[in-house]
């Protein structure tokens, strides 16, 4: 199965934010000079250099010639906070400017910066709140002076929704609601801004299409994404970078690898100097199944480790951006509600994280040089002690890697992994662990999530669906039905034992 953006993964939100001036404008005789700059640092220097962006979006406030232009500049920081995953401080920030908007009337920004705050919350996973924001921008919208500035604004929220669809893999309707955002798009008069959203809208499209199924419709929607990007003048932005990936993910679906290592590369080349590390997760796995499946085994253990490692990074930088996150909205909740408020957070929040840390997969190619063939009718065989002591050795190491959590693990696949006769490996779990595969698999997956309730107290919090769906379990009622065979209680039954145990000590 080829890697796709399964969650709030994801990891980009709309441009509702990142729009030229041009699109919402109150004055209609804005300066030019600031909006070029504006553009140019919202959409070009803030991936490619954030410190330098930083101080641009400062110099433009401190330049700035009106109450729009200072709040704007602002809002350009938050953004740029938000490129570069520092999600809490970007909430922080917004925040802020939402008063000062609110203060200065200027209604335009003000619904802007709610529906910048949604889509933060959306990527953090907190849905319900994003939905309130935006909703909140819609009605601000109802005090625009300019009608077709409504018009457009209430496109961007159909595309905002389209995410939120996405993210609840509603793929249909978020197709639907894209359809609806590009009818205004289309008739954006301003060439540049056209093909951005146009862009991201047709991104969005294709990788609907993608986790539907129609690869030929993906790979068409990708490729318009692909025109559009380039035509806005953004080819070498991590816009950019992502369409080439989805794009390039498309064709190894279809298995047309010359394309997509073409695009892959393009993605590659883009993203490894960006400070974006989703993106560059996401890059490297899929550079490392290209390599995988054109059989450079060399090139795919190299990007394959660099996903790894880069996972890893990942995941500490989510924990730290979660902690930012909490402070922000501990801060500036009601003190009657905060205490509830801030545990859906934390439960949504760590979902949002985590989400992506166990879909892992490794390869290790090591020669076995006394392999055997041995007759398909023939039961009665023994394994040479070379032959034991490789498999000991390759199967501590499948262990230690977490592999055995990804819900694709297949005996088939295992097999490739340890570069060994499916006899060999049946006879060596018979005569060495006295189990089968499939136990071998559940017993992995059960002290795998006995360990992590032991040693990581936050795990106590989560509900069994989730742990289920973590330690690689199809379901809510085998994983219970596992736990409870293997280690004698149920996960609630454990979990309470736990909670109980901390208490008194």
């Amino acid at each position: 199965m080829i890697f796709r953006k399964k969650i709030n993964i994801p990891f980009f939100f709309t441009f509702l934010f990142l729009l030229p001036s041009s699109v919402f404008s109150q004055i209609q005789n804005q300066s030019k000079k600031f909006d070029s700059i504006y553009y140019h640092v919202a959409v070009n220097i803030s991936s490619a250099n954030p410190v330098k962006a930083i101080h641009l979006a400062d110099s433009l406030s401190l330049y700035s010639v009106n109450k729009y232009q200072k709040i704007k500049s602002l809002m350009l920081v938050a953004d740029i906070l938000a490129k570069q995953e520092k999600r809490g401080e970007a909430i922080i920030k917004a925040l802020e400017v939402l008063e000062i908007a609110k203060e200065a009337k200027e209604y335009v920004l003000l619904a802007r910066n709610y529906g910048f705050l949604a889509t933060q919350y959306r990527m953090i996973g907190f849905l319900d709140k994003g939905k309130s924001f935006l909703n909140e921008g819609i009605k601000v919208s109802r005090l625009f002076s300019d009608k077709k500035q409504v018009v457009n604004y209430i496109a961007m929220c159909n595309q905002e929704l389209a995410e939120f669809a996405l993210e609840e893999k509603d793929y249909k309707k978020t197709i639907e609601y894209l359809q609806l955002a590009m009818l205004t798009f289309e008739k954006e008069e301003n060439a540049q801004t056209k093909c951005f959203v146009m862009a991201n809208a047709e991104e969005m499209l294709g990788r609907s299409y993608l986790f539907l199924g129609d690869v030929d419709q993906a790979i068409s929607h990708f490729s318009k994404a692909n025109f559009f990007i380039n035509d806005a003048g953004a080819g070498n932005t991590i816009w950019a970078s992502l369409i080439y990936q989805s794009l390039g993910n498309a064709f190894l679906e279809s298995k047309n690898l010359d394309s997509a290592g073409v695009y892959l590369k393009r993605s590659l080349s883009i993203s490894k100097d960006s400070n974006h590390g989703s993106l560059k997760q996401r890059v490297f796995r899929s550079v490392s199944e290209y390599y995988y499946q054109i059989k450079e085994i060399d090139s795919f253990t190299i990007y394959n480790s660099k996903y790894n490692t880069q996972l890893a990074k990942n995941t500490a930088e989510k924990r730290l951006m979660i902690n930012s996150a909490y402070n922000s909205l501990n801060e500036r909740s009601d003190k009657k509600s905060s205490n509830n408020k801030i545990y859906v957070i934390i439960l949504m929040l760590l979902l949002s994280a985590f989400g992506f840390y166990f879909i892992r997969r490794k390869r290790s190619i090591t020669k076995e040089e006394d392999s055997v063939e041995v007759s398909d009718k023939s039961s009665d065989f023994t394994i040479s002690q070379k032959t034991e002591d490789y498999l000991e050795t390759k199967l501590k190491e499948f262990e230690e890697s977490d592999l055995f959590l990804d819900k694709n693990m297949s005996l088939p696949k295992l097999l490739g992994l340890l570069n060994i006769n499916s006899k060999y490996f049946r006879r060596f779990l018979k005569n060495n662990k006295n189990t089968d595969y499939n136990n071998y698999i559940i017993r992995l997956r059960i002290y795998y999530i006995k360990e992590k309730l032991i040693t990581d107290k936050e795990y106590l919090n989560y509900k069994i669906s989730y742990l289920a769906e973590e330690c690689g379990f199809s379901s809510h009622s085998k994983f219970s039905a596992s736990f409870k065979s293997i280690l004698g209680v149920s996960p609630s039954e454990f979990i309470h034992n736990l909670k109980d145990d901390t208490i008194s000590s």
